[in-house]
């Protein structure tokens, strides 16, 4: 059963479901779209390749349509247990050299060896791969993809100089207050308190730089670690000798002083275009210093990881290197300001096995994330805080991608101001600018709870996030986030309500209630968050996580009565659903769960008609008439005969009896395809037919799939439906097929 959760009924609370082009010498060749295989002759094709059918190699292609890739470079896990002399040999079954072996040593959980290999010329990755799908020894292969730095919208460009006192909550930066993400006092005409509150936080910890403190890996463009605003605040290897040309530590990158260089694998990540120096300051600017800016960490150790070039252009293999490198220095914490592009294999491991917290962009393209993928965001990994912009007045920015599943919060993401390359500043707008924010709360959180693991910061940052009405469905957290909260000192669960019920239930659904809880038990304010859960079986603290997942705002008050509407579509047979409940705080502290259900009863049939009997009850005009399909017996069916569609073609039903029922529901089986111009639709009339209402309408091409349409409207009347067809005339069409027609209602 599918139980929709509605979310206008909760107390008036809002509820709701849970590499680059003239790259250097020593990087990547220049990357462009790789053409499909084409000249080689057959006798110079490798034999493991050669066997490869056309439409396999199709199949590959068509995964990455659009992307680009650096031309013949392959990225491909092997299996464990390979050892590294018989690489080459493995290389050479597809005419192929390894260019590169990657330290996968640094990771306990990868599972294999990774390599970067070099494809003959005429040979397209397309087929290389369609081959290696079918080698044991093969975890997968991929193409060297190519990735662009987003674009963001940059402000004007400046040089400041510098003014006493110190005091933590409010910095003697000069800039401050063009800091409205950190403390919005309506500087920007914006709306008063729509930030992070830094200042609150601040008054706990203005994070620790110290060699114990957390240590942030800004994987970006590399960092101006000589800015006067970000030099107090950069990482320095303790186990390097700066400028003696020695790999001092044995980690592979010599002179790897303030960070690495993975786009040309050397250890200088100097930024020569401005944008991961810009997330910095955002992150750490040092705070009182007299100087510019500060971060939402006044103190904090920046290490730079360089993964593009100085023309914002990167590829697979660089970014791997620089997450790798990232992990091998212990980062406790990665921000990632980039994206995009099809899913790599080879990437998503480098985040899965490096166990730091990953603070990613959901993008600037405007989409929902929960419907169109964006990686790196969207890789399904728990130690992944996926981030949307927001605006001054707490509204998602116009260009923020967002989620309600897969983004958890959303931060301050236009016109931001910070660090740029050379000493200056200045602003930028993007879910690139929203990113660093949440990285630096991450890191005021580690820096005051040193032990807290990543599931409970990421707890802190999406339940202590302040919930608003406008950013609904934007994020996990439904919210903006607020720093101060999410550093609160609190060890106390909310209570847990011992009235959670269900109620009013019909063949449509029912209602939830329970009395609101409070934040420390039954104290201190009510709970932020209500966890609902839903599912078919009951639900137990052993599959609690298995079940459906709905969060939403807690009631106004401790001992407020709460309630909830619940729904489904009806049935003609009754059925059993499961809830469980839980209260959460602004730190994620959880209270014992609550379980409740409900028997929902069946559906009268007031109309049933699957079309295998001589009468149905429904008269056909146009194209319309019963054809066999196998596995089915009898269905409508409008495609056209000889000489092509008539142009209309309608199924009717008799008249039906809804005058004293309630809640009437509308289920039928349907498969469409319909030609450009085409169209489906289904509609009721309830005056014998003289005028129709359309109330749904059919995809342009479907398979067989069960359709259900509301028709409480129609409650107490007398109606008829209609399968309604536009067709072109005199053309040929599939049109569309009809079966098992339902009409449910409560008596």
């Amino acid at each position: 059963m599918q139980i929709n959760i509605n979310r206008s009924i909760l107390s008036s609370q809002a509820a709701r479901p849970k590499a680059a082009a003239a790259a250097p010498a020593q990087a990547a060749p220049a990357a462009a779209q790789a053409a499909p295989g084409e000249s080689s002759s057959l006798s110079s094709v490798p034999a493991r390749i050669a066997t490869v059918s056309p439409q396999a190699a199709a199949e590959v292609a068509a995964k990455y349509e659009g992307a680009e890739v650096v031309p013949g470079e392959m990225m491909v896990k092997l299996h464990p247990g390979m050892e590294a002399g018989l690489m080459g040999d493995f290389a050479s079954e597809y005419g192929a050299k390894v260019v590169e072996k990657f330290d996968t040593g640094v990771f306990k959980s990868f599972g294999g060896e990774l390599i970067r290999i070099k494809l003959p010329a005429g040979i397209d990755y397309a087929e290389a791969v369609a081959a290696m799908a079918d080698d044991s020894r093969v975890a997968y292969a991929e193409p060297n993809l190519v990735y662009t730095l987003p674009e963001v919208q940059h402000g004007q460009e400046q040089q400041q100089g510098q003014e006493p006192p110190k005091d933590p909550t409010n910095p003697n930066d000069p800039d401050f207050n063009k800091l409205w993400g950190l403390n919005n006092d309506g500087q920007t005409g914006g709306t008063a308190g729509a930030d992070v509150s830094a200042k609150e936080a601040w008054a706990i910890t203005t994070g620790d730089g110290s060699d114990n403190g957390p240590l942030i890996a800004v994987i970006d463009t590399g960092i101006d670690y000589t800015h006067p605003d970000l030099a107090a605040n950069m990482w320095t290897n303790p186990g390097e000798i700066p400028g003696d040309g020695i790999d001092n530590d044995n980690n592979g990158v010599i002179d790897d002083v303030h960070g690495y260089n993975a786009f040309a694998d050397n250890g200088d990540p100097m930024d020569g275009h401005s944008h991961g120096t810009h997330c910095s300051g955002t992150i750490a600017g040092v705070g009182n210093n007299g100087v510019g800016v500060t971060g939402v960490m006044h103190d904090a150790n920046l290490m730079a990881v360089k993964i593009f070039s100085d023309a914002g252009r990167t590829s697979t293999d660089a970014i791997v290197r620089g997450i790798m490198y990232s992990a091998k220095m212990g980062a406790d914490i990665t921000s990632n300001s980039w994206g995009g592009g099809p899913r790599s294999e080879a990437i998503y491991d480098a985040f899965k096995s490096n166990d730091a917290l990953h603070v990613i962009a959901a993008g600037n393209s405007g989409y929902d994330n929960d419907k169109r993928d964006n990686f790196p965001s969207n890789y399904d990994l728990d130690n992944i805080v996926a981030v949307a912009a927001i605006d001054h007045n707490d509204a998602k920015a116009r260009f923020s991608q967002y989620g309600a599943k897969n983004v958890d919060v959303s931060a301050p993401g236009v016109d931001i101001y910070s660090t740029i390359n050379g000493g200056g500043y200045a602003s930028y707008s993007g879910t690139s600018m929203a990113t660093p924010h949440v990285s630096g709360g991450a890191g005021l959180i580690m820096s005051q709870y040193p032990e807290m693991s990543n599931a409970e910061i990421k707890d802190r940052l999406i339940f202590g996030s302040d919930r608003k009405e406008a950013l609904n469905d934007i994020s996990v957290s439904d919210g903006r986030v607020n720093f101060a909260s999410s550093l609160e000192d609190d060890k106390v669960a909310p209570g847990a309500p011992n009235d959670f019920k269900t109620s009013n239930l019909t063949s449509r659904g029912g209602t939830l209630s329970w009395t609101s809880v409070g934040d420390d038990k039954w104290a201190n304010g009510a709970a932020q968050t209500v966890e609902i859960r839903v599912s078919d079986q009951p639900i137990t603290a052993d599959n609690f996580a298995e079940a459906t997942a709905f969060t939403m705002a807690g009631a106004a008050e401790v001992g407020d009565l709460a309630s909830i509407n619940f729904s489904s579509a009806p049935s003609e047979n009754a059925s059993s659903v499961h809830f469980a409940m839980r209260s959460i705080d602004n730190v994620g502290n959880k209270s014992e769960i609550r379980t409740a259900s409900a028997n929902v009863p069946a559906a009268a049939v007031a109309l049933a008609e699957n079309f295998d009997g001589e009468s149905n009850g429904f008269t056909a005009t146009g194209d319309f008439k019963t054809v066999e399909v196998e596995g089915r017996g009898k269905v409508f069916s409008s495609a056209s005969g000889e000489g092509g569609s008539k142009g209309a073609s309608a199924i009717t039903s008799g008249a039906i009896d809804l005058t004293e029922k309630t809640g009437a529901y509308l289920k039928f089986d349907a498969k469409t395809s319909l030609s450009w111009g085409e169209n489906a639709t289904v509609q009721v009339s309830e005056d014998g037919g003289e005028n129709w209402t359309r109330v749904g309408a059919m995809e342009r091409r479907s398979d067989w799939s069960e359709q259900g349409i509301d028709l409480s409207a129609f409650d107490g009347k007398s109606i008829q439906i209609r399968f309604d067809v536009q067709s072109r005339e005199g053309r040929n069409s599939a049109g569309m097929m009809v079966d098992n027609v339902k009409l449910l209602a409560d008596q």
